[in-house]
């Protein structure tokens, strides 16, 4: 190997760079294609955008967002060293790492020998893609779009969700909620109110990403998560979709059931490694 690495400006140079490498495995990828696309302040002094070619064929990518984790995609293990080498190099201090389960694995063993950090597993997610949906059972309610009226609540049950997850957030429920309902992204199924909500984010040239999926407790085990999550991707694949995807924590039964009865099939898994 003739190993490569090259730091790129902001996340739309980074595309311009590696959009049809990472295109060739876009759900899987659709983390890094959605978050580059974003038009993220302060982007080109507090990102970092960076990619490992091999005799000029890109090979690796890694991305980091503070105060999220690092991000990689799946690559051999000489080009994750290089990376890990490389971001420390830089002074990247990052919570924790995030991607495909040998890579992430790989990457964090690295870096702890770099940095002497202690590194600890975190949440072990499944990355799912669906091209057609199987309509659920028949379930009393329909999807709509969340409104203004809908913040209150929303934000009280995406509260929540982050806490239930265990996914760090720096961002409140309200403030996911009010975003989701200024750019009609969030959806409730409502059955005499809302019951269930999910929400679309993080566009790909052909997908797009269903996430903050959610049903109190007391409404749960009743239909209303497949539901909202079956109607939200048909909307979304008559909108033009090639496909939807999400990603679903692995120690979560249910929902991984709820996912696969309406058609999204696994594509990878995705590790999470924290550090310190």
């Amino acid at each position: 190997m003739t190993l490569e690495f090259a730091r790129h400006a902001d996340g739309a140079d980074f595309l311009r760079h590696t959009e049809t490498y990472l295109l060739r495995n876009e759900a899987e990828n659709s983390l890094t294609l959605g978050v580059a696309a974003m038009n993220l302040p302060g982007d080109a002094t507090r990102n970092l955008w960076a990619s490992v070619s091999d005799g000029g064929e890109l090979v690796a990518t890694a991305f980091h967002t503070p105060p999220y984790n690092v991000v990689l995609t799946a690559a051999a293990g000489e080009a994750v060293d290089l990376l890990a080498a490389e971001l420390h190099a830089s002074g990247l201090n990052s919570p924790g790492v995030l991607g495909p389960s040998e890579s992430a694995m790989r990457f964090a063993a690295t870096w702890s020998g770099f940095t002497g950090v202690t590194v600890r597993p975190g949440l072990a997610q499944r990355i799912y893609r669906l091209d057609r949906v199987i309509p659920p059972a028949s379930t009393a309610g329909d999807l709509r779009l969340a409104g203004p009226d809908d913040l209150y609540l929303l934000a009280e049950w995406l509260d929540a969700f982050i806490v239930e997850t265990g996914i760090p957030n720096p961002q409140t429920g309200t403030q996911i909620a009010g975003s989701g309902i200024a750019d009609g992204r969030i959806f409730v199924w409502d059955n005499g109110g809302p019951v269930s909500t999910a929400l679309w984010n993080r566009p790909t040239r052909n997908g797009v990403t269903i996430n903050a999926v959610y049903t109190p407790g007391n409404e749960r085990a009743r239909g209303y998560a497949s539901a909202c999550v079956a109607a939200l991707s048909q909307r979304m694949l008559d909108e033009g979709r090639d496909f939807c995807c999400l990603y679903a924590d692995q120690s979560n039964r249910t929902s991984n059931d709820i996912y696969m009865s309406i058609g999204y099939r696994p594509v990878c898994d995705v590790d999470e490694y924290r550090f310190g």
